[in-house]
């Protein structure tokens, strides 16, 4: 398909939600996989500087020769960003005028709008990009979208990533054929059956909406109830989980067991050398919010002041409150 585009002379963008040449490297002989120091994730291996960098904390360092447990000789890289598509689209394609847009790209103030006038200008055949190409572009040459690895997006654990999924592959997925030139979209996936994916291929935004909605309601999440997300954060992993235990039962007392959920550790539980617990708050739509706010600041003081749980770190991820 893209061979095709490129011999009509029309334009394409490809869309992986991922930067980086590579997510992680990894030994094939020992299995050791390069990770953040400070944070409880891989390095992400950049192809431009050789370098090993944390998308969390900024950190970086330079790519071993050698396996550092073992020795070996084999350390791979493993996955793909956008880094390496483009690489990769380079050597399938030399003929192409190939660009990259993602935030490794466009650090100056000038980069971002350069990129969209080569594009528009027709300077650019292939646009390779992370979901700052998903929005507000409307290139009239772009007749094909192709999307990497759209199970990832779907099935993150959170309870609105169907929709976000939904919402951001049919975004990216209308760029293409926005005048005179039909467009056509290619997504990768390894269940072409999935549901979602199905009413994507449909733009059935209600059937999406129903779907979603008695799940949410079922399980009674919002427009059904109201949540109050909590992350309480310390370079103490054992003060930390004692903090958040003590500030669960602070709460329950008033809300009760059935409303508060956890403390819990989240999928990345180490940020810039600190670790992290997070409690929910899953409230009906009648409750009186301005007094269970209210309630929950006091608790928090409680917890940040005690002499127990000295620079205790209690943050409010406003995102979730109704």
């Amino acid at each position: 398909q893209i061979r095709e585009k490129l011999e009509k002379k029309e334009q394409i963008l490809l869309f992986q939600n991922r930067r980086g040449f590579s997510p992680y490297m990894e030994c094939e002989d020992c299995g050791w996989a390069a990770m953040c120091y400070q944070c409880d994730v891989s390095l992400t291996y950049h192809y431009s500087g050789q370098q090993l960098r944390c998308h969390y904390c900024g950190h970086h360092e330079e790519v071993p020769k050698t396996c550092p447990a073992c020795g070996g000789g084999k350390v791979k890289t493993r996955g793909f960003g956008t880094q390496k598509v483009e690489d990769d689209m380079s050597l399938l394609f030399p003929e192409a005028k190939i660009a990259r847009m993602d935030m490794d790209t466009t650090k100056s103030k000038t980069a971002f709008q350069t990129l969209i006038n080569e594009v528009e200008n027709g300077e650019i055949d292939m646009l390779i990009g992370t979901q700052m190409i998903s929005k507000g572009l409307d290139f009239e040459n772009v007749s094909l979208v192709c999307i990497f690895d759209a199970d990832r997006m779907i099935h993150y654990p959170d309870f609105r990533s169907v929709e976000k999924a939904f919402q951001l592959l049919t975004q990216v997925a209308g760029r293409a054929g926005r005048r005179n030139i039909k467009g056509k979209v290619l997504i990768q996936t390894n269940n072409p059956d999935n549901a979602t994916l199905l009413k994507i291929q449909q733009n059935d935004y209600e059937g999406m909406y129903e779907a979603e909605i008695h799940e949410r309601e079922k399980y009674n999440y919002p427009p059904f109830s109201r949540l109050i997300h909590l992350t309480l954060k310390h370079q103490d992993q054992n003060l930390c989980q004692k903090a958040a235990e003590e500030l669960a039962k602070l709460l329950e007392v008033q809300l009760g067991k059935a409303r508060v959920l956890g403390p819990e550790k989240p999928v990345i539980d180490r940020i810039r050398d600190r670790f992290l617990f997070e409690i929910l708050i899953k409230l009906e739509r009648g409750a009186n919010m301005k007094n269970v706010k209210a309630f929950v600041r006091e608790q928090m003081t409680n917890i940040s002041t005690s002499k127990n749980h000295k620079n205790i770190q209690v943050i409010v991820d406003v995102d979730y409150v109704g």
